[in-house]
């Protein structure tokens, strides 16, 4: 069980972390944590931290297991992004990010000219069977973006249009893939002790397609992959649009995010349980 949590919790928490990143219309910062559950059990937290003005943008991630859980599962992770707007238009600089497991680590750092070519290099142990893993085509990488940018980009394009929808070429060190946005429909939340949010939230459905770089034998699969929804919306009024809530069905449980805490500007918001 721990060998198979342990890619779950990565693509998961790790990808979440990424993939969290949002965007804000002013100098001031945003910050969140959202706290992760699988099975019903707190497995860990994800803060994530946005600064933007006109022209730039800076996110930074945080995941980090339950401190009572590290006996089964023991596993940190740090992102980092830098890039310019033009707009709408995002265009990363540099992308980092890093994770521990126990004594084993892992990173990739990835660099980006104006015109899109990408530059990268990654640390950590290397597979010595070729055939692990799906073959990456090397010029596909380029004209890519990183995670954390590519949801900046979906954000901003949200913000705008008040549609969740789009094709975006990720590159994350290691896999190539294309996420597809499209509109979740909308559902509304109850008041909850694990959530600062309640209320209509708009949902954001996701499919990955694989294009190289990922293991052909999976340790973990989702048992539906069109529950891949996150759900959005403003904690406050005039506040910023953020996940609240994401819910997919594994074959370990379900894989639960909440909102534990928000702050924008003057405004503080934490959960009733947070951690």
């Amino acid at each position: 069980m721990r060998k198979a949590l342990i890619p779950l919790l990565s693509i998961g928490m790790l990808s979440l972390s990424q993939l969290l990143a949002t965007t804000a219309f002013s100098m001031d910062n945003l910050q969140m944590k959202h706290s992760v559950y699988l099975g019903g059990f707190f497995m860990g937290s994800l803060t994530t931290e946005m600064e933007q003005s006109a022209t730039t943008y800076t996110v930074r991630s945080t995941v980090e297991t339950n401190k009572t859980l590290r006996w089964l599962v023991s596993w940190t992770a740090k992102g980092a992004t830098t890039g310019k707007l033009s707009g709408t238009q995002v265009q990363p600089v540099q992308h980092t990010h890093v994770s521990q497991w126990k004594d084993k680590g892992r990173g990739a750092d990835i660099k980006y000219t104006p015109t899109g070519h990408v530059t990268y290099s990654t640390s950590g142990k290397k597979s010595n069977n070729p055939n692990k893993y799906t073959e990456l085509d090397p010029a596909s990488v380029h004209k890519s973006l990183d995670p954390m940018s590519m949801i900046l980009a979906a954000t901003l394009e949200f913000e705008k249009t008040g549609v969740c929808g789009g094709t975006y070429p990720i590159f994350d060190g290691r896999r190539r893939f294309d996420i597809l946005l499209s509109d979740g429909g909308y559902r509304t939340f109850k008041k909850s002790d694990y959530s600062v949010f309640k209320g209509k939230a708009s949902g954001c459905k996701f499919e990955v397609v694989e294009k190289g770089g990922f293991k052909k034998n999976k340790e973990y699969e989702l048992k539906d992959s069109s529950d891949l929804v996150v759900w959005v919306a403003s904690p406050t009024s005039g506040g910023r649009v953020v996940p609240v809530r994401m819910e997919v069905n594994t074959g370990f449980g379900y894989f639960e995010l909440h909102l534990e805490r928000y702050q924008y500007g003057a405004v503080k918001l934490a959960s009733k349980n947070a951690q």
